[in-house]
């Protein structure tokens, strides 16, 4: 057996050789009984290898597993295989830090981002849709001012003076997040990439933005103030 294998590497951020310092091993049976005869029923196999870089000597932990039920047409294991701390390769995208948001919102959009990394696609798609209508509750726009999701959408565009073009791609995250909630259809990884960047565009926009916009003027504002004082006689 070979003691070097080649992953990637979120430190060299490419492919590199590991050395394979140690291995361990853990199995689950379950062995049932039919007519006076046992066979094995549910099983799972694991394997965990310590994997260290060539490169950058950074440590990675390897899981590897198969059972019951994971076999290809041949009678072959499909093997499933994770890696801790998570591989950033592939998509991978780590959530931004909001600082003047809501918390329940900034608390949904770290949700979205986790289901994202894990590949579940609808519960992203509807994590989206969901953070789409809590910004349009936090503008004040509740089901008393506007009956389902699009007509709140428009009422964003006058609250929040969001343009037209903007509009029509936020409405484009409702039809995202109904085709999972109603259809249970999820959308291509790219599509919801850039979902995902428009809605941390909106997020941007509507707060942080502003926060950022507010305190500057304060800034510019007590600095005129100082030199005005400092002119008079």
């Amino acid at each position: 057996m070979t003691n070097i294998t080649k992953i990637y590497c979120n430190t060299c951020r490419y492919e590199t050789k590991h050395d394979i310092k140690s291995i361990h091993e853990r199995s689950y049976q379950e062995i049932d009984e039919h007519e006076g005869r046992e066979f094995l029923g549910y099983y799972e196999d694991f394997e965990y290898r310590f994997l260290v870089c060539r490169g950058c000597d950074t440590a990675t932990l390897e899981e590897k597993s198969t059972g019951a039920g994971l076999q290809d047409n041949d009678g072959n294991n499909i093997y499933y295989y994770s890696y801790y701390p998570p591989r950033k390769n592939f998509g991978f995208r780590s959530p931004k830090q909001f600082l003047h948001i809501d918390k329940k919102l900034n608390q949904t959009y770290k949700e979205i981002i986790t289901a994202y990394q894990q590949g579940l696609g609808i519960v992203t798609s509807m994590g989206i849709r969901a953070l789409l209508e809590g910004i349009c509750v936090i503008e004040g726009i509740d089901d008393k001012k506007a009956w389902g999701l699009g007509k709140k959408i428009d009422k964003l565009k006058v609250s929040a003076r969001i343009p037209e073009s903007i509009i029509d791609g936020l409405k484009g995250l409702k039809f995202i997040g109904d085709d999972a909630a109603h259809r249970l259809k999820t959308t291509e990884k790219h599509h919801l990439s850039l979902a995902v960047d428009l809605i941390e565009a909106l997020l941007t926009n509507l707060y942080e933005a502003k926060f950022d916009l507010e305190k500057k003027a304060n800034l510019v504002n007590k600095a005129h103030s100082a030199s005005i004082e400092k002119d008079l006689p």
